[in-house]
C-alpha cells in the first residue's frame, strides 16, 4: 500500500508542477533589450532566435504499421483503454489468461484469418508477448513523445512498458522501446520474467522519392514451470482449506524446470519511385502559386492607400513639402485624430492590401480616385513610432513618389476588402482543381528484407516421470530456428487501377538440433532445412465509398510449397455505418515443431510428413457507430494438426467446420453505461479434437463524468462481469510450450467479476483493479487450464503517462 501512495504523489506532483519559463523580456517589458531573460537567475548577451511554425494539435502525432495504415497516439480514458491494460496490451476478451501476469494465456476462441504461406516454428504458448512485424508501430511526430505504462503484479512484481519517439527533422524519425516484466506469482515456481526490446526508424526524402523505415527487435521470454497442483493440492484449493489460502503451501507437480523463448529480428522496407506525375504537377502548382504572389506584390505598388487632400486640410494647389528631418518637431495635436489615424493606415498599408490583387483595383469607382501631382507629397503629423508596425522590408512611403498614385477613401478601400476576398476564393478553387487533378501516376520499386533468430530452450535439474522416462539427466532441450525473407516488388499507383504491387520472395529458413537421434525404428534428423521461391501480386482500390482489397501468393519452387487467395471489401456510409465482407483460400505447412521435435525425453522425438493445411473461412463485420457491431466467420479447414492426448503431433482425418458470432451493443442513460459483448460458438464437424465453449459474455456497467470546477479529472468506474460456458479445454504442455487435447476434465461456467476505478488527469490515466473479487462466494472452482487455478481476489494498480513537449 505504501507503494501505491507513493507512485500516486508522484504522479499528481509532476502532472500539476510546473516548469520555470525563460520569457525574452527587453526594458520597459519590449523585446530587444538588454535586460534578457529576467525570470532565470543568469543572464545571456546574446541573441536567442526562436522559429515557431504554428500549434500542433492531436493529429499532428502520427503513428503507422508496415502497411502505412496511419492512426494517431491517444491520450483519452475509454473503456476500450481498461480492456487492453494488461501486459500484453489486447484486448483478451477470447483469451483466458493464468494467474500470474507474464504467464501464458489458454484460448477461448481460435482466428484463422491473415494466414501466412511461410511455416511458423511453433511454441505456440509463449508468443503471447511476441512482437510480429505487424505489431512494430512507426512514428511522425512535431515534437518529442513518450509513454510509460505502470502495473503492478503478484508477490514482488511489475511490468513496465515505455517507448520514446522524435523527428531529428521532417524527414527522419525514430523511436526506442522496452517492455521489462518480472513477477514472482502466488503458486510455487510461477515466476515470469520479460525483456522486449524494439527501436524503429523512418525516413523519406524531401521530395518523397525515396522512403525508407525498418526495425530492430530483441526479446526473452523466461517462465518457471510447475506443472500445475497436484491431485491432492486440487482438493484442497476446490474446498477452500484455511490452511492453504496462502498459495505459496499447496504442492505442484515438479519445482526445478524453466523455458525460455529468446531472439532478434532486423526489418527494412525501402521504396524508390521511378515516376511520378504527381510531383510534376505539384511543382507546377508552386510555380502557380509563386505566380499569385508576384501578381499581387504589383497590385500593393500600384494600389497605394493614401488621404484625400482635403482631410489634411493642406492647400492642394501649393502643399508644403515636409522633410523627412522635420517630421519629428511637429507637436502632437496639429491635425485631427482622424487624420492621425488615416496616416497610420497609411505606414501600415500592407495590412489593408496584402489581399488586394488587380481585379478588385480594376473595380474600383473611378470617382472615388483623386490624382495628385508629382512630388506631391502629404504632411506627415508627429507619429508616435512605437505604435506603429511595419511588417514589409518593401515600405509603401517610397512609393508615393510615383508619377501618378492612387488615393482611395475609406469606402472603396472597404470594397476593394470585400472583393479582394472573392478573388482569394476564385484564386484557391482554381488551385484545388490543379491538386485534385486524377490523372495522377506513381511507380515505385520496392524491397524488403527480413532476418530472425529464435531459441526456444527447456531445462529440468532432474528428469522425474512426469514427462515419461529420458535418455539424460538434467535435461536441457534447445531448439534453434532462423528465417530470412528478401522481397523485391514493383507498385503501381493511379486514379483508374488503384495501387497494383508485383511481389516475388526469397525464403530460407533453418530449423535445427544439435545431433541426430537414431532410434530402434527410426533416425530423428537434426534438422529442417531448406528454401522456397514464392511470387504474388496484392491490389487496393477505393471506388467511392467501396475499399476493395485482394492478395494473392503461390510457391513456385523450393522445399515448401503452399498458396494464399485473400479478398476484401468494405463499405464506409461516413461516420454512421461500416461493412465489411472478406475470404481466404490458403495451403500452408504445419508449424515446423509438429514436424521435427528433439528432446531428452524418449516420449517427445517426432519427425512426421504431414499435408498441408487446407484452410478456408469467410466472414462480415458490420458496424453501426451509435449501436455496436457484429462479426462472423465460417471456417473449413482440412488437415487440421493439432496435438493429441499424449502430446503427440496428429493430423484430423475429417474436416473441422466451425462457425464463430462475436456482437457488441452499448446502451448509454445520463453518465452510466452498460457494453456488452457476447459470443457464440459451434463445432458442427470435428468435436472430438477441436473444443470451444459455447457462450462467452462479457458485460461491463460503469459510470463516466468529468469532476470539479473546470474538468480537471475525468472519472470512469465500474464493474465488469465475464463467463463462459463449460467446456474441455486443452491442457498445458510446459516441455512443449504448446497446448494439448484433454477429454477429461471440464473448467468454466464460473462467473469472473472486476471492479475498476479508473481516472484521468491530463495526459495520465489512472487504473485500480480488484479482480475476481466474487472468489468469495462464487467457489473454487476457477480454473484457467486443467490443474492451473485462475487467480484469487487481486488487486492491481497501474498508469499510462504520455509526455508531449
Amino acid at each position: 500500500m505504501k507503494k501505491v501512495l507513493l507512485v500516486l504523489f508522484l504522479v499528481f506532483y509532476f502532472v500539476n508542477a510546473s516548469a520555470q519559463v525563460m520569457k525574452m523580456q527587453g526594458q520597459g517589458g519590449g523585446i530587444g533589450g538588454n535586460n534578457m531573460f529576467k525570470s532565470d537567475s543568469s543572464k545571456f548577451n546574446s541573441k536567442v532566435d526562436i522559429k515557431l511554425s504554428g500549434k500542433t494539435k492531436y493529429t499532428d502525432f502520427k503513428m503507422f504499421s508496415i502497411d502505412n495504415d496511419t492512426t494517431y497516439i491517444d491520450t483519452t480514458l475509454t473503456l476500450q483503454k481498461d480492456f487492453i491494460f494488461n501486459y500484453i496490451r489486447k484486448d483478451n476478451f477470447e483469451l483466458l489468461p493464468f494467474h500470474n501476469q507474464g504467464q501464458t494465456f489458454n484460448k477461448l476462441a481460435y482466428n484463422f484469418e491473415t494466414n501466412s504461406v511461410f511455416p511458423e516454428m511453433g511454441m505456440d504458448a509463449k508468443q503471447f508477448n511476441y512482437y510480429k512485424v505487424e505489431d512494430i508501430k512507426y512514428y511522425y511526430i512535431p515534437t518529442p513523445t513518450s509513454e510509460v505504462m505502470y502495473r503492478t503484479g503478484l508477490e514482488q512484481g511489475q511490468v513496465l512498458n515505455a517507448f520514446l519517439t522524435m523527428n531529428t527533422s521532417r524527414q527522419f524519425n525514430f523511436s526506442v522501446a522496452y517492455k521489462g516484466l518480472r513477477s514472482l506469482g502466488k503458486y510455487r515456481e510461477s515466476l515470469a520474467s520479460h525483456g522486449n526490446f524494439r527501436t524503429t526508424f523512418n525516413y523519406h526524402s524531401k521530395n518523397e522519392v525515396y522512403a525508407l523505415k525498418g526495425h530492430f527487435s530483441s526479446f526473452d521470454l523466461l517462465n518457471n514451470e510447475n506443472g500445475g497442483l497436484t491431485e491432492q493440492s486440487i482438493i484442497y484449493f476446490e474446498e477452500n482449506d484455511p490452511n492453504y489460502t496462502d498459495r505459496g503451501r499447496l504442492d505442484v507437480n515438479y519445482s526445478d524446470a524453466e523455458n525460455m523463448l529468446e531472439g532478434k529480428r532486423y526489418f527494412i522496407d525501402q521504396t524508390f519511385t521511378l515516376f511520378s506525375k504527381k510531383n510534376t504537377l505539384t511543382k507546377k502548382h508552386l510555380k502557380i502559386q509563386n505566380l499569385i504572389k508576384q501578381q499581387k506584390l504589383d497590385s500593393i505598388k500600384n494600389a497605394l492607400a493614401a488621404k484625400t487632400v482635403d482631410s489634411t486640410k493642406v492647400d492642394s494647389i501649393n502643399p508644403k513639402k515636409i522633410e523627412p528631418k522635420e517630421i519629428s518637431k511637429i507637436k502632437k495635436g496639429t491635425l485631427k485624430k482622424d487624420s492621425l489615424s488615416l496616416q497610420k493606415k497609411l505606414l501600415d498599408s500592407t495590412q489593408t492590401f496584402i489581399k488586394n490583387d488587380s481585379l478588385a483595383i480594376l473595380n474600383t469607382p473611378l470617382d472615388a480616385v483623386v490624382l495628385i501631382k508629382k512630388d506631391t507629397l502629404i504632411p506627415l503629423p508627429q507619429i508616435d513610432s512605437t505604435k506603429i508596425s511595419i511588417k514589409k522590408k518593401d515600405s509603401i512611403l517610397p512609393n508615393l513618389k510615383s508619377k501618378k498614385e492612387l488615393v482611395l477613401n475609406k469606402k472603396t478601400s472597404k470594397k476593394i476588402k470585400e472583393t479582394s476576398k472573392d478573388s482569394s476564393k476564385v484564386t484557391v478553387s482554381k488551385l484545388d482543381s490543379i491538386k485534385n487533378i486524377t490523372d495522377n501516376v506513381e511507380f515505385k520499386f520496392g524491397h524488403k528484407f527480413i532476418y530472425e533468430t529464435k531459441h526456444y530452450r527447456f531445462k529440468k535439474v532432474e528428469a522425474g516421470t512426469f514427462f515419461g522416462g529420458a535418455y539424460e539427466s538434467p535435461i536441457a532441450d534447445h531448439t534453434s530456428y532462423q528465417n530470412m525473407e528478401n522481397q523485391v516488388y514493383l507498385e503501381l499507383n493511379t486514379h483508374y487501377t488503384g495501387v497494383i504491387r508485383a511481389k516475388a520472395n526469397y525464403y530460407n529458413y533453418n530449423y535445427h538440433y544439435n545431433s541426430i537421434l537414431y532410434l530402434d525404428t527410426i533416425t530423428i534428423s537434426d534438422k529442417l532445412k531448406g528454401n522456397a521461391l514464392s511470387v504474388g501480386a496484392d491490389w487496393k482500390a477505393k471506388i467511392g465509398k467501396l475499399i476493395l482489397k485482394a492478395d494473392v501468393n503461390s510457391m513456385i519452387s523450393g522445399n515448401l510449397t503452399g498458396n494464399s487467395i485473400k479478398a476484401s471489401v468494405n463499405y464506409k456510409k461516413d461516420s454512421v455505418f461500416s461493412i465489411k465482407g472478406y475470404a481466404e483460400v490458403t495451403s500452408k505447412s504445419p508449424t515446423l515443431n509438429k514436424i521435427l521435435y528433439q528432446s531428452a525425453f524418449k516420449d517427445y522425438n517426432w519427425k512426421n510428413d504431414f499435408n498441408n493445411e487446407e484452410i478456408k473461412n469467410a466472414g462480415v463485420e458490420f458496424i453501426l457507430n451509435k449501436w455496436g457491431s457484429i462479426n462472423a466467420s465460417y471456417n473449413l479447414i482440412d488437415n487440421y494438426t493439432y496435438f493429441d492426448t499424449i502430446s503427440r503431433p496428429t493430423q484430423a482425418n475429417e474436416t473441422l467446420n466451425y462457425i464463430k458470432v462475436k456482437a457488441n451493443q452499448h446502451f448509454t442513460y445520463k453518465k452510466f453505461t452498460l457494453d456488452n459483448t457476447v459470443m457464440y460458438q459451434t463445432v458442427l464437424d470435428g468435436e472430438s479434437f477441436f473444443n470451444v465453449p459455447q457462450i462467452v459474455s462479457r458485460n461491463t456497467l460503469y459510470f463516466a463524468s468529468h469532476l470539479f470546477k473546470g474538468d480537471p479529472l475525468y472519472l470512469q468506474t465500474g464493474v465488469t462481469f465475464k463467463y463462459f460456458t463449460a467446456f474441455k479445454a486443452n491442457a498445458y504442455n510446459p516441455l512443449l510450450s504448446e497446448f494439448v487435447l484433454q477429454n477429461k476434465t471440464e473448467i468454466g461456467n464460473y462467473p469472473i467479476l472486476d471492479f475498476f476505478f479508473n481516472m484521468q488527469v491530463q495526459r495520465t490515466r489512472i487504473f485500480l483493479k480488484v479482480e475476481n473479487f466474487g472468489a468469495g462466494f462464487t467457489g473454487r472452482n476457477y480454473y484457467s487450464a486443467p490443474s492451473y487455478p485462475y487467480r484469487d481476489l487481486t488487486v492491481r494498480f497501474g498508469l499510462v503517462w504520455n509526455f508531449f513537449i
